[in-house]
């Protein structure tokens, strides 16, 4: 896959990739760890022979994607769309495995055709070629291939589309809280431990009012007078009830509000095939 400069002007008028790019290049990103694993780098074959290189592109899967969105500017939905393809594929062709050989090219077919699909104008096979790295005839051969592979069962409904979008967010929130994708502003997300989460504290007890025989006691005369309406011991309770209102004040139930972190930690799976 050799690499085809294109015009610098392009790349600085693209848009800024939109949260359905790093959904896909997550899952395709797992997905080609998970058959590496397994069958070796080497993988493939069976049926995605179009798309194997001689060895595996040094430019990564997310570097390709965002090059692709900055020269082509694709709508959302095709990423999303593009992605359903290269399942679809996968489950059409068993025996062979999306690895780390076959996947840039897999995944260039896979666009330029949700393109083509979904888009009233797009790109031609040309363009995409220079942006993907291969030849104008190589990118026609990978089209047909690839259609061959999905038997011409290019359309994706509503539905479809709607499950597929739902298990890429699926996959984003479990990276997410599982603290493999970086929190607001960059900062990873914090996991919940024993010692991150607050204990609610209670204020100390009111002292309590004084009673008959004690000092301080308030006595009225038995007239309907009360002392606390005169100037001396009354003014003195009328002064602690003050201080004890203040005291409450802004506190319901009597519990000092406290801020707990209740993120609960998910783990990680892969969707699978």
């Amino acid at each position: 896959m050799t690499a085809v400069a294109l015009s610098a002007d392009a790349g600085d008028r693209s848009p800024p990739p939109p949260p359905e790019l790093a959904m896909v290049t997550r899952a395709v990103q797992r997905l080609v760890a998970r058959n590496d694993a397994v069958a070796g780098p080497g993988g493939g074959g069976g049926g995605m022979a179009a798309f194997e290189a001689a060895t595996a592109p040094r430019i990564g899967v997310a570097q390709y994607l965002e090059r692709v969105h900055r020269y082509a500017a694709l709508e959302p939905e095709c990423y999303v769309v593009a992605y359903a393809y290269v399942d679809m594929a996968a489950h059409r062709r068993p025996a062979a495995a999306v690895a780390s050989r076959n996947v840039h090219r897999l995944l260039l077919a896979c666009l330029l055709l949700a393109s083509k699909v979904l888009d009233d104008f797009h790109h031609s096979n040309a363009f995409f070629a220079r942006v993907g790295g291969v030849s104008n005839a190589e990118m026609n051969r990978l089209e047909l291939e690839l259609l061959v592979v999905l038997d011409f069962a290019v359309a994706v409904d509503h539905r479809a589309y709607g499950r597929y979008r739902e298990h890429l967010e699926k996959e984003m929130r479990r990276d997410y809280y599982s603290g493999q994708l970086p929190g607001p502003g960059g900062a990873p997300k914090p996991r919940t431990t024993a010692a991150s989460i607050s204990v609610v504290k209670t204020l100390p007890p009111l002292a309590e009012e004084p009673r008959p025989g004690e000092a301080g006691y308030d006595v009225g005369h038995g007239d309907g007078h009360d002392d606390r309406d005169t100037p001396g011991e009354g003014a003195v309770a009328d002064g602690r009830r003050r201080d004890e209102h203040e005291l409450g004040r802004g506190l319901p139930n009597g519990v000092v509000p406290a801020a707990a972190n209740t993120t609960s930690l998910r783990e990680l799976w892969a969707f699978g095939h």
